[in-house]
C-alpha cells in the first residue's frame, strides 16, 4: 500500500510540474518587445516631458516653478522677490526722454562709493551721470 501511495503522489507531482510549466509563461532575453522608449528623463535635457522636482509636471506647473525660482534668485541680488523697474524723467531739452535707474540702485552705488573712500566731488558726477537726484 505504502508503494501505491508513493507512486500515487509521484505522478500527482509530475502532472502539476508539467501543468505549471504549460501555463507559467517563460522568461526569455528573446521576448520581442512593442515599446521602445528607454529615455530617462531629468530637467537637465530639455526634449522630453517636463520634470518638477520628483514627478512630471502638470500643465502650467513648469512656468510657475520657473518664474517662483526666478523670483528667488532675484530676491538674494536686490532684496525684494520684484526686480525694480527704471523711471523715466520728462525731456529737458523736449527731444528724448532720459531713463532713469532705479532709486536702489542709486542708493547702493552711493553707499559703495561713500564706503570706499571716494570724495564727494566725484560721488556727485557719478549720481550726475547715472541720472540720480
Amino acid at each position: 500500500m505504502s508503494s501505491k501511495l508513493m507512486l500515487a503522489l509521484f505522478v500527482t507531482a509530475v502532472l502539476m510540474t508539467s501543468i505549471a510549466a504549460v501555463t507559467i509563461p517563460a522568461a526569455s532575453a528573446l521576448t520581442s518587445r512593442s515599446s521602445f522608449n528607454d529615455n530617462h528623463y531629468t530637467a537637465l535635457y530639455p526634449g522630453g516631458p517636463r520634470i518638477c522636482g520628483d514627478h512630471m509636471c502638470a500643465p502650467g506647473e513648469y512656468d510657475k516653478m520657473q518664474q517662483a525660482l526666478a523670483q528667488a534668485q532675484m530676491k538674494g541680488k536686490t532684496g525684494s522677490t520684484t526686480p525694480s523697474t527704471p523711471t523715466t524723467t520728462p525731456p529737458m531739452n523736449g527731444n528724448s526722454t532720459t531713463t532713469m535707474p532705479a532709486m536702489s540702485v542709486c542708493d547702493s552705488v552711493k553707499a559703495t562709493l561713500t564706503t570706499a573712500g571716494i570724495s564727494s566731488t566725484v560721488i556727485a558726477k557719478v549720481m550726475a551721470d547715472l541720472s540720480c537726484s
